[in-house]
C-alpha cells in the first residue's frame, strides 16, 4: 500500500508504468491488448469499483481508496512472452487475485480462486479462464477434469512428472519458443461456435481429445516416455480439426524438421504460435535438436526456454 489515494501499476517486462486516478480508467479493461488489462480487471472485480462492493454508486476512486486506507502499487514481472500459449494470462490473473485477496484480508479457497479467474477472463472478453489457472496454482503434474455444469467443478488428479520434467528424464523434453505470438480469443470463438453448432467434425475431435488426455496421463503414470509422446502428436492433429487457424506452413515446416528425432510434438494452448513442447527420443536426440535450432532458428525471436515442474503451486507471502 502507498499513502497517496491512487493506483500505480508497473510492468517490469513491459517497461511501462501507469498511474490511475479515476474510476473510468480503472474499469476500462475490456481490451486484451492493454498491458494493464489484467491488473485493472483484477482490482475492479476484487471490490475497488462501485457495484463490486459496498461503495456508493457515485463513489470516486479517491473516496474508495481513502476508505480502504491508502492507495495501491502493483508491480508485475512475467518471464515469457505475451500470447505464448502457456496460459500466462490466467496464471498471472490468479497471482494478482491472490495478492489482492491477501491485501484485503481474504483467503479464498482453491475453487473460489479458480472461479474468480474464470470471472476475470470473461470480464476481459478473452473467453479463457477455464483450466489454465489450475496448472499454475496447483503444484505438480496433473490431469484436470470437471463435471458438466455452468460453473466448473474442477477436480485435480495427480500423475508422476518423470517423463515431462527434463531434470528427471535426461533432458529429453524441450520447450522451444516459436517466436510467433497470438491472442487465443478468435481461435476459442471458432472452437466454441463449432461446439454450439454441434458440428460433427468438432464434436468427434473433442471426444477424441478427451481420450488422448487420458492416454497421456496413463503413459505418465507408467513413466513411458515413448507412450507419452504419441498422444501429444495425436492431440495436435485433433486440434487442427477444431480450428483451421491453429497451424500454418511455417509451423508445419518446423515439425517436419524435428520429426525424425522425436516421440511427439505439441503446441500447447490454442495453437497458431507460442511455445512448442518437444519429446525427444533420447538425450542425444535432444542435443541434436538443440544444435539444429540454435544453428538455424525458426525465426529471429525463436529460442529455447529452460523449464521444470513447479511442485509448490501458487505462493503468496507477506513481509
Amino acid at each position: 500500500m502507498i499513502p497517496e489515494p491512487v493506483i500505480r501499476l508497473n510492468s517490469i517486462d513491459g517497461g511501462r508504468r501507469l498511474e490511475i486516478v479515476d474510476l473510468a480508467e480503472l474499469v476500462d479493461y475490456r481490451r486484451p491488448g492493454d498491458p494493464f488489462a489484467l491488473a485493472k480487471a483484477s482490482l475492479s472485480i476484487s471490490g475497488f469499483a462501485p457495484g463490486m462492493a459496498d461503495w456508493p454508486a457515485n463513489a470516486t476512486l479517491r473516496q474508495i481508496l481513502e476508505d480502504f486506507g491508502g492507495g495501491i502499487e502493483l508491480t508485475t514481472l512475467v518471464g515469457i512472452p505475451q500470447g505464448s500459449g502457456l496460459g500466462t494470462s490466467s496464471i498471472l490473473g490468479a497471482t494478482i487475485l491472490g495478492v489482492i485477496a491477501r491485501l484485503i484480508g481474504k483467503k479464498p479457497s482453491q475453487q473460489e480462486l479458480f472461479h474468480n479467474v474464470l470471472r476475470l477472463e470473461q470480464a476481459l472478453t478473452t473467453g479463457g479462464g477455464w483450466q489454465d489457472q489450475v496448472g499454475g496454482c496447483v503444484g505438480g503434474t496433473k490431469l484436470t477434469s470437471t463435471r458438466p455444469g455452468l460453473f466448473p467443478d474442477l477436480r485435480v488428479h495427480y500423475v508422476p512428472s518423470d517423463v515431462l520434467d527434463p531434470k528427471l528424464n535426461g533432458g529429453c523434453t524441450l520447450l522451444y519458443y516459436t517466436g510467433i505470438t497470438r491472442i487465443a480469443k478468435n481461435i476459442l470463438k471458432e472452437v466454441v461456435a463449432g461446439y454450439l453448432n454441434r458440428d460433427r467434425r468438432v464434436m468427434e475431435a473433442l471426444a477424441e481429445e478427451h481420450d488422448a488426455a487420458r492416454t497421456t496421463a496413463d503413459a505418465m503414470a507408467r513413466k513411458d516416455i515413448a507412450a507419452f509422446g504419441a498422444p501429444l502428436d495425436h492431440a495436435w492433429e485433433l486440434h487442427k480439426k477444431l480450428c483451421g487457424n491453429v497451424s500454418n506452413a511455417a509451423i508445419e515446416e518446423l515439425f517436419a524438421r524435428l520429426r525424425p528425432y522425436v516421440h511427439g510434438l505439441r503446441i500447447p494452448g490454442a495453437g497458431s504460435g507460442g511455445f512448442l513442447l518437444i519429446v525427444a527420443k533420447s538425450p542425444a536426440d535432444a542435443a541434436r535438436i538443440r544444435q539444429m535450432l540454435d544453428e538455424r532458428p525458426h525465426n529471429d525471436r525463436s529460442r529455447f526456454f529452460d523449464f521444470e515442474v513447479n511442485n509448490a503451486g501458487l505462493e503468496v507471502t507477506t513481509c
